[in-house]
């Protein structure tokens, strides 16, 4: 196995707080489109609101840039990170939110509504972090949720305990163990895909980036978090996990069982022609964990305000 120097990550968790004297008020009577997170899940519909004054409720994640100037908002609360598509920093259930002109966003844990200009595009921010459209020119206040339901009382409960960063968390190692061939490192020699030895060191190794999902009790601990707080009305999160957790078992299995090959042509990142393994159900792996982290994404933007 090639020695190991530095794993390269695909996101930066850098957890700061919004800070300055914001505007942090929403006046006038301008007429807006009112959008929801599973809206935003669709590119196709968000383009259709370019240019146009928007409306959504959120939080806003302790990630920002030191001078306040813009906010990443979420579907919930508590959350230091915005959330990303697996092994990328394309955004996803987030949405980047920023101030006017010479206004700045001040830290709130509490609820807010953010009135702005949906733009789009290909934007990326300081921290890397992609997206194909964004909130400028935006204000907010603070809504009030000291009355609200039941099922969004549940969710906040749900959202206190972590599980919910705890899963996508259990995403990237499934994701890992179906794309671990496409993965890099800093080796001895320098920059350069993962061995077969490289992944299996992920996995089983105490301490290793991606070793966590082959803990005993991982999945089950995940489960049993959400059942303690509503099993029934939790149960499409529940059957959710089980299938990621069927996906990571198949992938750990063939990456054992030598169930890959090598080549020189399936070189994305490099294109130099250099050695790398392909797992050989490739494409059916990609479809698997597409539909299936598509599902989580699609549940977790189904929990409005």
């Amino acid at each position: 196995m090639k020695k190991l120097l530095a794993v390269i990550l695909s996101a930066m968790l850098i957890i700061s707080i919004f800070t300055a004297c914001g505007n942090n008020s929403n006046s006038g009577e301008t007429i807006s489109n009112t959008l929801s997170f599973s809206q935003a899940n669709s590119v196709e519909s968000m383009q259709k609101l370019d240019g146009q004054t928007v409306n959504i409720i959120g939080y806003m994640s302790t990630l920002s840039p030191i001078t306040g100037d813009f906010m990443y908002l979420m579907n919930l609360p508590y959350q230091s990170c915005p959330f990303c598509v697996p092994n990328t920093t394309q955004l996803s259930n987030t949405m980047a939110v920023y101030a006017k002109d010479g206004d700045t966003f001040e830290f709130t844990d509490r609820a807010i509504k953010v009135v702005g200009t949906l733009e789009f595009g290909d934007y990326t921010d300081e921290y890397g972090y992609e997206y194909a459209y964004r909130i400028k020119d935006a204000t907010y206040t603070e809504v009030d949720t000291s009355e609200m339901g039941e099922k969004l009382q549940l969710w906040q409960q749900l959202a206190s305990t972590d599980v919910i960063s705890d899963v996508y968390n259990m995403y990237e190692y499934v994701n890992f163990l179906c794309f671990w061939p496409t993965y890099t490192a800093e080796f001895d020699g320098g920059k350069d895909y993962l061995y077969p030895t490289d992944a299996l060191y992920f996995v089983e190794t105490e301490g290793a980036q991606y070793n966590y999902g082959y803990t005993d009790g991982y999945f089950e601990g995940m489960i049993a978090t959400i059942k303690e707080v509503n099993a029934s009305e939790f149960s499409d999160l529940i059957k959710n996990i089980e299938k990621a957790q069927a996906l990571a078992d198949k992938a750990l299995t063939a990456l054992k069982n030598e169930e890959y090959t090598n080549t020189s042509e399936y070189t994305d990142i490099f294109g130099d022609g250099r050695s790398q393994y392909i797992m050989n159900d490739n494409a059916a792996y990609e479809a698997e964990m597409e539909a299936v982290y598509t599902e989580f994404a699609d549940w977790l933007a189904e929990w409005e305000l």
